[in-house]
């Protein structure tokens, strides 16, 4: 038997040298595998995977100065959020007292139209109505009404005719009418178009 396993080997031996050196061609020698091996273990800047990297002192002081730039960044998108959410809550407010403002301006201005509007039409009424009395009788009266209503009611009448009841009148409240009609100043008036 081993005689016929050396005849078949010296027989075949001219076919497997040919392909007995493509493989040891394709392998690495144990020296080289071990090399291309340690060049796999190192990290990225050159150095093994075991061995931890050492820094210069500048790029100690570098990387310092990064993370302190880092967290002076952090505080201040901090800050920036914390105003953005300060302005977003006075905003709130501010839109809150625009509505009220809007609500009293709206009421301020049926007010004003109920002054102008509704009672000129009476206080009319009323100047003709006095006007049409005799300035002794119409005094009489005026002398027991408030003297803003008086006021206006006199603004109504002629010159003439107002003359002739102030004539008439108690001679204190003649003066203080005429010291309110000196002082008086004309309601203010509120147009749709004004801004707040």
């Amino acid at each position: 038997m081993l005689r016929l396993c050396l005849a078949l080997v010296l027989l075949a031996g001219p076919l497997v040298a040919p392909l007995w050196a493509e493989e040891t061609a394709a392998k690495p020698k144990e020296g080289e595998a071990a090399a291309s091996a340690g060049d796999a273990a190192k990290d990225e800047g050159g150095l093994p995977a075991n061995q931890e990297r050492v820094y210069s002192p500048t790029e100690t002081q570098l990387l310092m100065e990064l993370e302190q730039q880092r967290v002076e960044l952090e505080r201040h998108t901090q800050a920036v959020e914390l105003r953005e959410k300060l302005v977003d809550l006075m905003e709130q407010r501010l839109n809150g007292r625009v509505a009220e403002l809007q609500a009293l301006k709206t009421e301020l201005e049926g007010l004003l139209k109920n002054v102008s509007g509704k009672d000129d039409k009476e206080l009319d009424q009323l100047a003709s109505i006095y006007g049409a009395m005799k300035p002794a009788t119409a005094a009489g009266v005026l002398n027991k009404l408030d003297n803003a209503i008086v006021l206006d009611v006199l603004k109504r009448m002629p010159p003439k005719k107002s003359g002739k009841i102030m004539e008439s009148l108690d001679p204190a409240k003649a003066r203080v009418l005429s010291e309110m009609m000196a002082d008086q100043t004309p309601l203010p008036q509120v147009s749709p178009t004004t801004p707040l």
